[in-house]
């Protein structure tokens, strides 16, 4: 009894103290103030030893292929470096595999006896599950924001729309559009019309290259309409309102489909918790008359 109370405290400390040194809580304003005035060399070389620490956790877990450009392309869009995800799945790796020796160990201790097949076993499973966490969460906020990007752009169409009825040019709406907005499919917008402004590009390419970084066909479908607004002059009014509203439309039926594939997900516990209420009800008497 005592045993497993010290191995369940040691496990729930751990996993406690893992969960906040992946999720640590923000520092207020005034210590990251401080941090800022206060910055030093020995600040810099953690920084160095961490980012080719990363480098070579990247090499190792992504060799080429089509599995790397997809993965590249999420921490694109998310905003994270390859190096912070690789840095990431080496820690989770490590804490998988070490989890069940400590317990092994901590049962050693305490005079309990675990087979070291089942604790290496049990290492490799941990270890391979909690290796491919990372990936399953980038995947989740990836695809979390391209549907904010889908509602971005629409918003983004309606504002050019409003910009050209005041009788403004399409790139000076483009423009003015993109600085309305500050979430983060905006700030994307007006950086690459800065860049495209800089550079004397298009703002089509400017927008099909974007489409292309972050893997948004309908960034590319925007760019593309904009090459035939601005050469053939259609009419781009009108055909903006009618793009914004199709993507309002599609926004609105993915939600639905996934609010119906969510209450079909629910289904199965209730039937699962209606069958354990029913056999909680039916036992007793099934209990008499086998007993009678």
């Amino acid at each position: 009894m005592i045993i497993g109370l010290a191995l369940g405290t040691v496990i729930g400390v751990g996993l406690a103290v893992a969960f906040w040194g992946f999720f640590p809580p923000r520092k207020p304003l005034n210590i990251r103030l401080n941090e800022l005035e206060q910055f030093d060399d020995s600040h810099n070389s953690k920084s160095i030893l961490r980012h080719r620490l990363g480098s070579v956790a990247a090499k190792l877990s992504w060799h080429g292929g089509s599995r790397r450009h997809r993965v590249e392309r999420d921490l694109r869009i998310v905003g994270q470096s390859a190096e912070e995800m690789a840095v990431t799945k080496l820690v989770m790796l490590l804490l998988g595999v070490g989890l069940p020796i400590g317990v092994w160990i901590i049962s050693w201790l305490g005079h309990v006896w675990i087979s070291p097949t089942l604790v290496a076993t049990a290492s490799l499973l941990t270890g391979g599950l909690l290796f491919v966490v990372p990936d399953l969460s980038l995947r989740e906020r990836a695809r979390n924001r391209h549907r904010e990007l889908l509602q971005q752009i629409s918003v983004y169409l309606d504002l050019v729309s409003l910009h050209l009825a005041g009788g403004a040019g399409l790139d000076r709406a483009l423009e003015e559009s993109a600085a309305q907005g500050m979430a983060w499919g905006f700030v994307e917008f007006k950086r690459v019309l800065a860049q495209a402004k800089l550079t004397n590009e298009s703002p089509w390419t400017a927008f099909e290259k974007l489409g292309q970084e972050l893997g948004s066909p309908e960034l590319e479908e925007l760019g593309s309409w904009l090459f035939l607004a601005g050469y053939s002059g259609s009419r781009v009014r009108s055909s903006l309102q009618i793009k914004a509203r199709g993507l309002r439309e599609r926004a609105l039926h993915e939600a639905e489909t996934r609010a119906q594939q969510a209450t079909e997900r629910m289904s199965l516990p209730v039937v699962l918790m209606f069958s354990g209420f029913l056999g909680l009800i039916g036992y007793p008497a099934l209990a008499a008359l086998t007993s009678a």
